[in-house]
């Protein structure tokens, strides 16, 4: 290991050999403006000066043109720039240009004799395609999506871009090119604002100061690392040398959405606001800036609970505060710090996830705790040499995320979906989670890196970038399940498809017994036994070089390369981590026409997932509680007061997970890799109008699944916890390349200005494969295993894993939207935006959730010991063999703003989701059980299915057109109104 980490090493800095010395990075947060000035004749021009202005940046930035009259000015904040050209004996030539949040502007000028001022306009407002570079990637500014009716958090601006989708497990994720929806990057200001568990972006910022994110969905340069989906880089504002703000407020009602067919109860006249306010502006002209930025949410949504239908209303209490200054010490050095603060309160909240939660005993009242640190410079050292350097902390508290009682009774109950009308994974009774076990997911980062031009006629334009990121992240807790130690799994009465509920508004469960055979039967309880306080503690350095090499008028390559060492420690000294990746990036981008106008492109990447704590904690007891599992052998019956179902008497011992005992990391356990192709062909065309088509090809390797594979006494091991002493099997996690998840799709985006006014822009994705035999996810669940691995003798891959259309494949996904601005004079101005969502249907699979082991499979794996204590599900006909049904949505803005002294502009915003109030029922339940009277197969289990009662029916209020995620598609109206100066 040694070795090759050596090796590896030596390769990343023969890379970077060119560049002097290595500094610090992980991400863009500037952009960059680089090209060719030419003499009268047409001849590269030495000597010549350019400088550059802009009202984002602090002061002028000024370079000098080297030998083939090439020029770069690196660490420009995003903004449209005037850019001054000038040569003794000929013309000055100002022209203006935009520079996009991580991408590179490319402006050349041709100098003319005399002396005279030329202003030229180039680009200006416009949005430049996004063709310049390799990366497929979009950019979307506050400007812009202040127009459009669109959510305001980083994940809800992602699902604008192509590529991408929320149809995922838990709210606040996205999946990006058939990556697991925990595996994608969120970046605040340069930082990995990611919650370390779910791979959602914790609330780290304040909407309204928000200034520019950008969308990177593939061919992503290796800068960026740890993650196996896409990247999400969001900048906030920095003030100006003028004094700018902002107040908003946000005004929604649950009241002002319809209620879904699913819905038993009107919903409520509850108002809710939403508080923001931005102030920014110089301490010293082109010096010093500060900007603020205040949040205060206290707000009531709707919730609709799963399978009941009834309402209940979550409430959130939310302060954010932002504040950042920046610097300019010495001239094109720019040093900025900041803190933000978010504390957040929630009461009625679903302790696991919306789709499970059916009664209000399952609601919790839930503390936050965010808090994030900034430190950032960046400096032009030379005219080609830049450097920069970054550190953050990020803080993040769980606190009262559970239940209190200790009392057996008062445990949290699990359908196991397996009595006929029950649903799997319904959640009822009591909180879930534990209030007096409190979690932190903390992580520490340092980047930086150092940047060096080198142009010469033989082999052009090479801007060489060379960095390091040391990111580490802590998690703090036992994960306990319950507030009394046990979580009950059983199913609840049924009658015509609906849950049968008791005097207290509970579904009445059903304690279903079977002495000869455990598990066998529905009921089970699990004891989990937490270690509360317990640690992890993940460090991952990262080296890369990225080299971009312009070598004539039509080639340019990108060409990079990324290391990755990992190390992992727990509690009691537990090394779960211990490993390096090499992962390459190329691109090669060609001017067909070689007048910049049609541009054909090909990357090849391999992306290094994120070392999830859940995976990387399964040895240690962190978040990783041990569990022993009993199976009920008392006698069969219903009801609360149902006394012998919740006597431990009457139940046996039929398993036991003890993390620190019984299971393994194979050594060199690694995170999952992706590898990605690209092509592509773009045309530009108009003012800034274009129109590019992108296949994309990803394969998945390296998952980490779980092994049961020794029936030997080598693969048994004595366990004892909590007074019950058992033989168990040895698990063993493992990286394997016979999961798959294999995905292509084609991306067609353009833009169209029909007038400076009026714009269309939009894309359409067509996924041409989503397929797979591993999900690796579900709802509250990131990186979990599979029935794979398991007692292979046992289960089969067309019954038990089979390989096919994945819970996210979808195959088409439209976005168009439209901004039309009229102005009224001194009356100010309306701008009027529609966008319309148009998404097929997902797919599903008809499958019986936990179905007992048969005494064929236990016959067929003599040696272990849980083949009759087993449970996997079971397909009839393969996955993704089923398909929903798909919608289109429309929803609409109409903003007015006036003018009423200077910039003072007063504005009120309108907000209509859902327009037409497709009410379509797009999923429904599709809960089916082995048929009793169906043939069997060899090994015993049923070929045959019967759907329940409610199959084909919709039981969630999420069975309906969204909107959003996490929100609920009926329409819904909003407003905001606020003033900006």
């Amino acid at each position: 290991m040694a070795k090759r980490s050596a090796f590896v090493l030596a390769i990343v800095i023969a890379i970077g050999s060119l560049a002097p010395t290595l500094a610090a990075a992980q991400g863009l947060q500037t952009g960059m403006l680089s090209g060719i000035v030419k003499d009268p004749d047409g001849l590269p021009l030495p000597g010549a000066t350019v400088t550059v202005t802009s009202p984002a940046q602090q002061g002028e930035r000024t370079v000098v043109t080297d030998a083939i009259g090439a020029y770069v000015l690196r660490g420009l904040p995003p903004g449209i720039y005037q850019v001054l050209f000038q040569f003794s004996g000929t013309q000055d030539i100002k022209q203006t240009i935009e520079v996009p949040l991580g991408g590179t502007a490319e402006l050349d000028a041709t100098l003319k004799l005399s002396g005279l001022v030329e202003t030229v306009n180039v680009v200006a407002d416009a949005t430049p395609p996004p063709l310049a570079n390799t990366q497929t990637s979009r950019n979307f500014t506050a400007e812009l999506l202040n127009t459009i009716p669109v959510g305001r958090r980083p994940f809800e601006i992602a699902e604008l871009a192509p590529g991408v989708t929320d149809n995922t497990p838990n709210v606040g994720q996205m999946a990006v090119g058939g990556a697991l929806a925990f595996d994608s990057l969120f970046l605040i200001d340069g930082v990995d604002a990611n919650d370390n568990l779910f791979g959602t972006s914790n609330n780290l910022y304040i909407e309204d100061a928000i200034q520019e994110t950008q969308v990177l969905i593939g061919g992503i340069s290796a800068e960026y690392g740890r993650f196996g989906g896409g990247v999400v880089n969001v900048i906030t504002k920095s003030g100006g040398n003028r004094f700018t703000g902002s107040y908003r407020l946000s005004l929604t009602n649950t009241k002002w959405s319809d209620e879904t067919p699913f819905e038993t109860t009107p919903r409520l006249d509850i108002p809710g606001k939403v508080h923001e306010g931005t102030i920014g502006g110089p301490i010293v002209v082109d010096r010093l800036w500060f900007f603020n930025a205040n949040r205060y949410e206290k707000t009531t949504q709707s919730g609709v609970f799963a399978e009941l239908g009834g309402a209940y209303s979550p409430s959130t209490d939310n302060k954010r505060f932002e504040l950042k200054l920046t610097g300019t010490p010495l001239v094109g050095h720019r040093v900025s710090g900041s803190f933000t603060n978010n504390p957040l309160t929630r009461a009625s909240l679903p302790a696991i996830n919306a789709t499970m939660s059916m009664t209000e005993a399952t609601l919790i009242d839930r503390r936050d705790e965010n808090r994030l640190w900034v430190i950032n410079w960046n400096g032009a050292v030379t005219s080609k040499l830049f450097a920069t350097f970054q550190w953050s902390s990020k803080d993040q508290g769980i606190r009262d995320a559970g239940g209190t009682s200790t009392d057996i009774h008062d445990s949290p109950f699990l359908t196991r979906g397996q009595i006929p009308g029950s649903v799997n994974n319904r959640h009822f009774n009591a909180p879930y989670f534990d209030a007096t076990d409190p979690e932190d997911r903390n992580n520490r980062q340092f980047t930086g890196s150092v940047s060096q031009y080198l142009t010469s006629p033989s082999v052009g334009r090479h801007d060489l970038k060379v960095g390091f990121e040391h990111f580490k992240s802590y998690r703090t807790g036992g994960n306990s399940q319950s507030s009394t130690g046990y979580v009950i799994g059983t199913d609840y009465l049924s009658a015509a498809g609906r849950p049968v509920v008791g005097s207290d508004g509970e579904p009445i469960p059903v304690w279903n017994g079977n002495a000869a055979n455990p598990v066998a039967a529905p009921t089970r309880i699990t004891n989990w036994i937490p270690s509360r306080g317990a640690t992890l503690d993940i460090n991952t350095l990262s080296l890369y070089a990225q080299d971009r090499w312009i070598a004539g008028k039509r080639v340019t390559a990108d060409v990079g390369v990324r290391y990755e060492r990992v190390r992992s420690e727990a509690t009691g000294g537990i090394i779960a981590a211990d490993t390096d990746t090499l992962v390459p990036r190329l691109g090669v981008s060609f001017d067909v026409m070689g007048n910049g106008k049609t541009i054909a492109q090909a990357t090849y990447a391999r992306y290094s997932g994120r070392f999830t704590e859940r995976a990387f904690a399964r040895t240690s007891n962190v978040g990783n509680p041990a569990q022993v599992i009993y199976g009920y052998v008392g006698p069969n019956g219903q009801g609360f007061d149902f006394e012998p179902g919740f006597n431990l008497a009457n139940y046996v011992a039929i398993g036991a997970s003890i993390p620190t005992a019984n299971i393994f990391f194979e050594d060199g356990l690694t995170s999952p890799k992706t590898n990605e192709f690209t092509l592509a062909l773009g045309r530009e065309f108009g003012g800034d109008g274009y129109l590019k088509g992108t296949y994309s090809w990803r394969k998945a390797t390296d998952f980490i699944e779980d092994f049961i594979d020794d029936p030997t006494a080598s693969g048994k091991v004595a366990a004892s916890i909590s007074g019950v002493t058992l033989n168990v099997d040895r698990v063993v996690f493992r990286n394997t390349d016979d999961l798959k998840r294999d995905y292509q799709a084609f991306q067609l985006e353009s833009r169209v200005r029909f007038t400076r006014k009026l714009f269309v822009e939009g894309h359409w994705t067509v996924q041409i494969k989503n397929h797979g035999n591993f999900e690796g996810e579900a709802a509250n669940q990131p990186g979990n295993p599979s029935v794979f691995g398991d007692y292979p003798e046992m289960y089969s891959a067309d019954r038990n894993f089979p390989y096919g259309r994945l819970d996210e494949y979808q195959r088409h996904k439209v976005r168009i939207w439209t901004s039309y601005n009229q102005g009224l004079g001194r009356f100010g101005s309306v701008d009027l935006g529609p966008i319309w969502r148009v998404n097929s249907g997902l797919t599903y699979s008809l499958f019986a959730p936990t179905v007992a082991t048969t005494a064929q499979q236990a016959a067929a794996a003599p040696g272990y010991l849980r083949t009759g204590r087993t449970s996997a599900d079971l397909y009839f006909g393969g996955r993704g063999t089923e398909d929903f049904k798909g919608y289109g949505l429309l929803d609409f803005q109409a903003r007015y703003g006036v003018p009423v002294w200077k910039t003072v502009q007063p504005w009120i915003n309108f907000q209509v989701y859902n327009v037409f109030n497709n009410q379509k029922l797009i999923q429904w339940n599709t809960s089916v059980t082995p048929d009793p009277n169906s043939p069997v197969d060899a090994l015993g289990l049923r070929t045959g299915y019967t759907p329940s009662a409610a199959f084909g029916t919709g039981t969630a209020a999420t069975h309906y057109p969204r909107w959003s995620s996490g929100q609920n598609g009926s329409r819904t109206f909003q407003m905001a109104m606020g003033i900006r100066f």
